[in-house]
């Protein structure tokens, strides 16, 4: 039987702004929907330097007419990324409309919402579930959003919404999948095409939501967001705030195939189950099966 995320558990974790920012999407507004640590920061950078509307319903208070005002609360995070530190330095975006809106809910929570659309953007689940757990063990804030001192005790212990990692990440994209069927528009980017690609994949979907860019703009956009570049900003930030070398970061490595850096026969127990297996090989990603 597919895993689909329990509503009950998922609806649990949306925070109060961002219900508030729920009310306030419509037609006009395309859903970046990804698991944790699959690229967010890099598609988000890449929109805002070309002028696009990315907002982070998370961390800004959203309004109809597309401008979004971020909670001050949040500010001392947000400054980790390029785009949005800018941003908050007073640099707005070109043009409101599309508005691109970040998740990591599945599309239960937006089952009251209107939306154009979704940009499913997917990674490799073990680099993507690596990722994750390495941003939540260096910046989760909320008790649900802890997690335990080893890798092998996250994958051991329950999901955000099915009752294990493996299970979250293929049931968030059958999910997603399904939801994206009933979208005016839907669209899957992957996070390994972002990184070889970019020029070509960023400037067709832009194209595919009728948004004409040209590809130099893009290429510079790119140049903007590479790793090299949203690292050094994030470094700039830390030594501003005096923190030491060993500080968490957003912008941790930005590779592929990062997983066999640290893969061993027993982890790699936890991506062989069946459901995740055949998930990740819709998108590409042929994961073995169990030895």
């Amino acid at each position: 039987m597919t895993t689909l995320p329990d509503p009950r558990r998922a609806d649990a974790r949306v925070s109060d702004l961002y219900r508030r920012n729920l009310a306030q999407l419509g037609k006009h507004d395309i859903v970046v929907a990804t698991h944790g640590g699959s690229g967010q920061s890099l598609i988000g950078n890449i929109l805002a330097e070309l002028g696009l509307n990315y907002v982070d319903a998370y961390t800004e208070e959203l309004h109809t007419d597309g401008r979004a005002v971020t909670v001050d609360k949040h500010t001392s995070y947000r400054r980790h990324l390029a785009s949005q530190h800018d941003k908050d330095e007073g640099i707005e975006p070109d043009r409101l409309w599309p508005r691109f809106v970040k998740t990591h809910h599945p599309p239960s929570v937006f089952a009251e919402a209107t939306i154009g659309g979704v940009w499913i953007l997917v990674r490799d689940p073990r680099d993507a579930i690596y990722a994750a757990y390495q941003w939540h063990a260096g910046f989760a804030e909320e008790e649900w959003d802890l997690v335990p001192d080893t890798f092998e005790a996250f994958l051991r212990g329950p999901g955000d919404f099915s009752r294990s990692q493996a299970d979250d990440w293929a049931a968030f994209y059958t999910a997603w999948a399904q939801r994206a069927q009933s979208c005016d528009h839907a669209d899957v980017l992957r996070f390994e095409d972002l990184k070889t690609r970019p020029i070509e994949v960023v400037t067709a979907a832009l194209g595919r939501l009728d948004v004409e860019i040209d590809e130099a703009d893009v290429a510079r956009a790119v140049q903007a967001s590479s790793f090299e570049k949203m690292r050094a900003h994030e470094d700039r930030v830390a030594q501003e705030a005096d923190r030491t070398a060993a500080a968490p970061r957003v912008i941790r490595e930005g590779k592929t195939d990062g997983w066999r850096d640290w893969m061993t026969p027993d982890l790699a127990a936890f991506f062989a189950v069946e459901e995740l297996r055949l998930t990740a090989r819709e998108y590409g990603y042929d994961l073995p099966k169990a030895s």
